[in-house]
């Protein structure tokens, strides 16, 4: 697509176009200055050939964001009509748009980025407030001034949904990506945020609300150093579920029902997480129950272990987010699986949640059965976490409080030996007697399983 000006500088009515920052759908941005006073300015210039439709929601733009006021966005000065062009004025921010630091090879530094997801979530989650639709950020319309971040105003027609949420989110991973050295972006905490930006968590769609109580609290915890993570979707999960764990703990301490080194447990693993560096926890310490899940330990780690097994809701969102998948995305989850592995609906799906509904339960509540052993481990990788080995598996049971237990997949696998094939064991709804499982496709009717989260790791744990 060609410039709308192809020869800069040039001048539109009273401006001076000077520098071409970016071409969109159908209006370009440009540096200006206003000739007589040497005012610096943006200018957005729509298309002259815009059919009447683009025009007229373009006009709906500039009433938008002429109407609103919000954090580090430049003031609106003006919108004119010279003969054949249309074109909004703003005050040009103080400092350089990150697109012309890029393209001078600098980067952020670690504090830098942090400020500049702070300052992205906060004008976000304010358009979100206010329900007002907002394009994504993009390098162009954000410059940078010894660490302060301004905007150029997002706001546009329409009203704030989904779709603008997430494509505000893929908007600012890639800004970081662009504007972040690349061993940050591999190794430090900033790497965990453009993770989730990304990906969500546990299949679901990242808020800016929590986005921003997240970065206070790193920011308050390590004063915003360079601190390397293991970078996990196990990792980013427990990072980011930190704020379910305290409350978890509220839960335990009103119940009064464990003793004070239980507690103790809790508050080191919950609180501590990933922002600081948790203290191992005993292995002769006895396991720690919470709403969120049971901590405990496990070959020289410390998991969490949920306590109930996977629901179906939470099968039901991971089957949505499955079928929208690209084929990339689906081969990690299938990653040493057989071939013929391409679905994971459970046996009598449609049955299971109209029984639920329609029995006076909820999908929340009624655990998904009629899995496989694939399905289970598809999901695990889906929710970041891992399948539970049998020995979570019996420790959740016995120290979260059960509904009627179920059959349950493990993620215990056993290797050939006589008398046996290799299988998986599986842990019975009643009793000690140990199922034994060669045919890891099976979906037997009575059948789910559970998940557990690695949050401490003292030695090297092999993925499944």
């Amino acid at each position: 697509m060609n410039p709308i000006f192809t020869g800069l500088p040039t001048k539109l009515g009273l401006y001076v176009l000077e520098e071409l920052l970016s071409t969109r759908d159908h209006t370009e941005l440009y540096e200006a200055t206003q000739s007589y006073v040497d005012r610096a300015v943006v200018i957005e210039v729509l298309r002259p050939d815009s059919p009447p439709d683009v025009a007229a929601q373009f006009q709906e733009d500039i009433r938008r964001r002429a109407s609103v006021s919000l954090a580090h966005v430049s003031p609106m000065l003006e919108s004119v009509q010279t003969g054949a062009f249309s074109y909004l004025i703003q005050e040009r921010p103080r400092g350089n748009s990150l697109s012309a630091l890029a393209e001078q090879g600098k980067k952020l530094s670690y504090s830098e980025g942090f400020s500049l997801v702070h300052a992205v979530a906060e004008l976000y989650a304010s358009c979100q407030e206010k329900g007002l639709a907002a394009a994504p950020p993009n390098p162009s319309s954000i410059y940078m001034d010894s660490g302060e971040f301004t905007f150029l105003s997002p706001v546009e027609a329409g009203l704030a949904d989904e779709a603008h949420r997430d494509a505000q989110m893929g908007g600012l991973a890639e800004v970081l990506e662009l504007i972040l050295p690349p061993e940050m972006l591999e190794k430090s905490k900033l790497s965990v945020v453009v993770h989730w930006l990304k990906n969500g968590y546990g299949g679901t769609a990242l808020e800016w609300a929590p986005l921003l109580s997240a970065i206070a609290t790193l920011r308050r915890s390590k004063g915003v150093r360079h601190s390397s993570v293991h970078h996990s979707d196990k990792s980013i999960l427990h990072f980011f579920k930190k704020r379910y764990v305290k409350r978890a703990l509220r839960a335990v301490y009103a119940s009064r029902r464990r003793v004070a080194f239980s507690i103790v447990a809790v508050l080191a693993i919950g609180c501590a997480g990933l922002f600081f560096s948790p203290r191992p926890l005993s292995p002769r310490q006895a396991p720690a129950a919470t709403e969120s899940g049971v901590y405990c330990s496990f070959k020289n780690a410390v998991w969490c272990v949920h306590p109930a097994p996977v629901s179906l809701k939470e099968y039901a969102d991971f089957l949505k987010a499955y079928s929208a998948m690209n084929e990339k995305e689906r081969q990690r989850l299938h990653e040493g699986m057989p071939s013929d592995i391409t679905e994971h609906q459970p046996k009598d799906w449609d049955e299971q949640l109209a029984s639920a509904r329609g029995g006076g339960k909820s999908p929340e509540n009624t655990p998904v059965q009629g899995v496989s052993y694939w399905d289970a481990l598809a999901y695990a990788r889906y929710a970041g976490e891992q399948l539970a080995p049998l020995e979570l598996v019996r420790t959740a049971r016995k120290h979260a409080r059960q509904r009627r237990p179920i059959e349950e997949w493990t993620g215990t696998r056993v290797e050939e030996f006589l008398p046996y094939r290799a299988h998986v064991i599986i842990c019975p709804a009643q009793g000690d007697s140990l199922v034994r499982n060669t045919d890891l496709a099976a979906r037997s009717p009575q059948r789910g399983f559970r998940t557990a989260q690695l949050v401490q790791q003292n030695n090297t744990t092999s993925k499944q």
